[in-house]
């Protein structure tokens, strides 16, 4: 027997506590040389099943996410990082690693895992960091994930990332980072027939909640 089977409880526990450690440090550091803060948290959902889709305009975007999230995140991310040198780490991260080429089957299995287990998954639906700080189209694998589980959509848009690290740059450069969050999506389940045309439907409706996010936040301030 593993040692992992043998104490999956201890095992949880130290995980939780080293996620827990990171978090802090980042928000702290985020804090600090980019004054980090986000509206509307009260519209997230503290308990249940929920699916976070946000922009991605920077490698800081997960990082700056998660620290303002109030639940712990099970981010999909695309094989090229996963499988770097990184990979213990998103490991214990638990993060779901997206092939980039081919079926992508048992990435959305492990999705609709983290929902039925009444966690948090993170996507950033468009599927890489946009090279000019662009929204860009979504990835229907979204849709596909929000009408198999039921799960509320959380929008979310991420402001200062790319401005602080744009794709490309290796220093990051001071700058005010700011997320807003909008209110849940619930999506209604279709028949086998409608899937394909409802989940790029979703998928659309995703992204165009994301893209409104800074103009609602700029009217209710």
């Amino acid at each position: 027997m593993s040692f992992y089977a043998k104490y999956p409880r201890l095992l949880g526990f130290l995980n939780n506590c080293f996620f827990f450690v990171l978090r802090v440090i980042g928000l702290v550091l985020l804090k600090i040389f980019f004054q980090i803060q986000a509206q509307h948290k009260g519209c997230i959902p503290r308990k249940g099943p929920l699916i976070v889709a946000a922009n991605h305009f920077s490698y800081m975007d997960p990082v700056a996410l998660q620290a303002m999230f109030p639940r712990r995140i099970a981010f999909m991310m695309t094989e090229r990082y996963y499988e770097g040198r990184g990979k213990l780490l998103f490991q214990i991260l638990h993060c779901i690693c997206v092939k980039e080429k081919g079926s992508n089957t048992t990435a959305l299995r492990q999705g609709l895992e983290v929902l039925k287990k009444s966690d948090v998954l993170g996507i950033f639906p468009e599927g890489g960091v946009s090279r000019e700080g662009q929204l860009q189209q979504g990835n229907p694998g979204i849709g596909f994930l929000a009408i198999k589980s039921g799960a509320p959509v959380i929008p979310a848009f991420i402001s200062g990332t790319y401005k602080a690290l744009p794709k490309g740059a290796k220093i990051p450069k001071i700058s005010r980072i700011k997320i807003i969050f909008g209110k849940p999506l619930i999506f209604q389940q279709v028949g086998e027939r409608e899937k394909k045309k409802g989940m790029e439907e979703i998928t659309q409706t995703i992204m165009e909640h994301i893209e409104k996010l800074p103009f609602f936040d700029r009217q209710t301030e």
